[in-house]
C-alpha cells in the first residue's frame, strides 16, 4: 500500500511540474487536436495516447512537447 500511495505522490509531483512548466501561449496556439493531446498528455504523461490523438508521428509530437517546454519522463 506505502509503494502505491508513493507512486501516486510521484505522478502528482510530475503532473504539477509539466502544468508549471509549460508554455501555455504556445499551447493556445496549438491546431486544436494537437492542443487537446498536449494538454492531456501534461495531464496524464501517457506519451503514446497523446501522441496517437495528436495525429503526429512521435518525433513531431515530441518536438511540440519541447517547444511547449513540457517536462517528459
Amino acid at each position: 500500500m506505502e509503494k502505491l500511495r508513493e507512486l501516486a505522490e510521484r505522478e502528482q509531483e510530475a503532473r504539477e511540474l509539466r502544468r508549471r512548466e509549460a508554455d501555455w501561449k504556445y499551447i493556445d496556439s496549438l491546431p486544436p487536436r494537437i492542443k487537446a493531446a498536449v494538454k492531456l498528455f501534461i495531464e496524464t504523461g501517457d506519451l503514446r495516447l497523446s501522441q496517437r490523438i495528436s495525429g503526429l508521428g512521435l518525433e513531431d509530437f515530441v518536438e511540440h512537447l519541447r517547444r511547449a517546454n513540457v517536462w517528459i519522463t
